[in-house]
């Protein structure tokens, strides 16, 4: 009897212990940052920091829906690292979220306001409340198991990235009106309302707050759009490569001149292309998964993807048709007539966004021509160079996977076909279309796997030999920082925020 009180006293200060740490640290991420912005002058780097913890709250948040969805829903699904089911989380809470604050948004502003509150108010009473399954086995760092077993080189190319990153962040526009701004962002008018009413209500504490409006969008477009296609990146890379060549291939993009370059000069082009690697992620994805209710999510893109550009329900299209036809093939008739099903709300959300589209702002084609966008990649970029050898080696690990000079080259041939079909659907678009989904970043994301093909070879022959390896991998750090313009960026950076 004493033993079972213990026990009760034991998990009711554990459920206590929870809720008071869970609820402080969740209300703590969301109003901080509004009461200080709004109350306090503060220097550009200080105000950018605060914006930035209210940005991480608001990618927390499309996490634990996403999660959530995967519970209510019974979604199970096999992975390919876990950077994998942080990327699905992340999208599938945000596309879920972009159509509930757009039903927020049809209400008056008084309504919407208060519903805003309401909304973070019961979800963090809700992701609160602890319950036995929550402590035990609830972890953030559980979410995270690729960090744990990074080595020291690793360690220090995820820092590069970071650092990198951050330094090459293009500024905040200097337009305070929001007609403005949406211009800046989508000169051509190819983003849908849905996604404007989205920021709108995201960022509602300071819509009234124009100053702090401006730093929200800017901020949004590159820490989340960017960030996000960095990490999509990653974890695409990470169906051919191992761990150390996936990390080196989103610095050998990041630290590329041409990065930084396309963004200064042609932002909008720029968030067009970053969709398009969701989209190769998500077909890879549903493969990968053998889950018929992963349909859901890759509805769910199609909606990403027709809310950026109405031209990109096309790809949607095509890409379902492959998956169902082609790569699902080996599935039952069922299975795929299920997984056609769980489409069905990203489907009728695709819908939605066509009738509320003004098809007279869609812009019209304006060419695209692919080798002189290539060559001028290739140029820009020493690393990128190893492509005129990686894509010759893709081809022949495809055509002839079964010679002998090819079984110990271990990398999956079916993703090989899957990666290179997806990309010519993107180029395809791009040629018929106009350049959008498959611009110029896609092309750079696209290279750069091409370019570390051969280093893989070399990797896997030089399996037993570790210390040569980590010469090998130190040699192409190197030679991805020295022509990275690290000086520059670091100067525009600090102009940016002196300025």
């Amino acid at each position: 009897m004493e033993e079972t009180l213990g026990n009760k006293s034991g998990i009711l200060y554990l459920k206590s212990k929870f809720f008071l740490y869970r609820l402080v640290t969740y209300f703590s991420f969301l109003l901080f940052p509004i009461w200080i912005q709004k109350t306090t002058e503060l220097n550009k780097i200080y105000l950018m920091l605060l914006m930035l913890l209210y940005i991480a709250f608001m990618g927390a948040q499309w996490f634990l829906l996403g999660k959530e969805i995967d519970h209510r829903l019974k979604i199970y699904f096999r992975v390919n690292s876990s950077i994998d089911r942080i990327i699905y989380r992340l999208i599938l809470g945000m596309s879920f979220a972009i159509f509930y604050f757009n039903l927020l948004a049809l209400l008056p502003y008084k309504w919407s306001y208060n519903s805003f509150w309401f909304t973070w108010a019961v979800l963090g009473l809700f992701y609160s409340w602890p319950s036995r399954g929550k402590i035990i086995q609830e972890s953030v760092s559980s979410n995270f198991s690729e960090y744990k077993h990074l080595d020291s080189f690793e360690k220090t190319v995820l820092f590069l990235v970071i650092l990198i990153f951050i330094i090459s962040f293009p500024g905040i526009p200097k337009l305070d009106n929001y007609d403005a701004l949406k211009l800046y962002f989508d000169p051509d008018e190819r983003i849908s309302n849905f996604f404007w009413s989205f920021l709108s209500m995201n960022y509602l504490p300071f819509r009234r707050y124009p100053e702090l409006f401006r730093v929200a969008m800017g901020m949004h477009f590159y820490f989340v759009v960017f960030g996000l296609f960095l990490l999509t990146f990653y974890g695409l890379l990470r169906y051919f490569l191992c761990r150390r060549l996936g990390l080196l291939g989103v610095f050998a993009l990041l630290s590329s001149w041409s990065f930084s370059k396309f963004i200064f000069n042609n932002y909008p082009a720029c968030i067009q292309a970053s969709i398009g690697i969701f989209f190769v992620w998500s077909m890879m994805w549903a493969i990968k998964s053998a889950s018929y209710r992963s349909g859901l999510f890759f509805g769910m893109i199609g909606f990403l993807l027709t809310i950026f550009d109405a031209k990109n329900l096309s790809v949607y299209a095509v890409g379902l048709g492959i998956l169902l036809i082609q790569f699902l093939n080996e599935k039952t008739f069922w299975f795929r007539k299920q997984f056609l099903k769980y489409n069905i709300i990203g489907i009728v959300l695709i819908i939605l966004v066509l009738v509320f589209k003004d098809f007279a702002t869609v812009a019209t084609y304006k060419g695209f021509s692919l080798f002189p966008e290539v060559l001028d990649i290739l140029q820009r970029k020493a690393f990128f160079t190893l492509s005129w050898i990686g894509l010759p080696l893709a081809i022949a690990k495809i055509l002839a996977d079964q010679k002998v000079i090819f079984k110990s080259f271990h990398i999956p041939r079916e993703k090989l076909i899957q990666f290179i079909l997806c990309i010519l659907i993107l180029l395809a678009s791009s040629k018929f279309l106009g350049p959008s989904i498959g611009g110029t970043l896609a092309l750079m994301a696209a290279v750069t796997v091409f370019s570390l093909i051969p280093l893989e070879l070399v990797f896997q022959t030089m399996a037993r030999v570790r210390s040569q390896r980590n010469i090998i991998y130190l040699l192409y750090i190197l030679i991805c920082l020295l022509d990275s313009h690290f000086e520059g960026r670091v100067k525009i950076f600090i102009k940016f925020i002196d300025s």
